[in-house]
């Protein structure tokens, strides 16, 4: 039942967006990997150090209220393991330290960019729906991006 699936999944995420907007309006900001993920470090930083590293409005203001920062991306890890495990797909892949140090070097890369971009692709997404047009750049930037990392994986896959 994938259309059922998707619908209500749909309908819950215009939801929370709804509840987003009601507790403080933050443009562009519904579901955003790299932002929530910075968020959640900063948090945890904060709490463990008692430093003040940037919270986006939204998590400062939950941090404020006694509740944790925007946790989707505990949310995104948490369904993707458990759709794998339900669907048999999850299984570990083993490599030699190279891959996982380019795995590693690649996802803090990934991370890096997409804060210097200020959004990650769905966020860039409901920027260029807010009209935003450094979004629309870097739009681009990251399908020229993924492009070029196509064809460096298609050269490595043929020698």
């Amino acid at each position: 039942m994938p259309l059922v699936c998707g619908a209500i999944l749909g309908f819950g995420a215009t939801f929370i967006q709804v509840l987003l907007f009601a507790a403080g309006e933050p443009h562009a900001y519904g579901f955003c990997v790299a932002c929530h993920g910075r968020d959640l470090t900063n948090y945890i930083t904060n709490s463990l150090t008692g430093s003040n590293l940037f919270l986006a409005p939204l998590s400062a203001n939950a941090v404020a209220a006694g509740t944790l920062p925007v946790l989707s991306i505990v949310g995104v890890l948490i369904g993707a393991v458990a759709a794998a495990n339900l669907y048999k797909e999850f299984r570990i892949k083993k490599g030699d330290g190279k891959s996982y140090i380019s795995y590693g070097i690649g996802g803090v890369l990934f991370m890096i960019f997409a804060l210097f971009m200020g959004a990650c692709p769905y966020r860039l997404a409901l920027r260029i729906g807010y009209g935003d047009l450094v979004a629309v750049f870097g739009l681009i930037a990251t399908i020229l991006g993924a492009f070029i990392g196509i064809k460096i994986a298609l050269k490595r896959i043929e020698a």
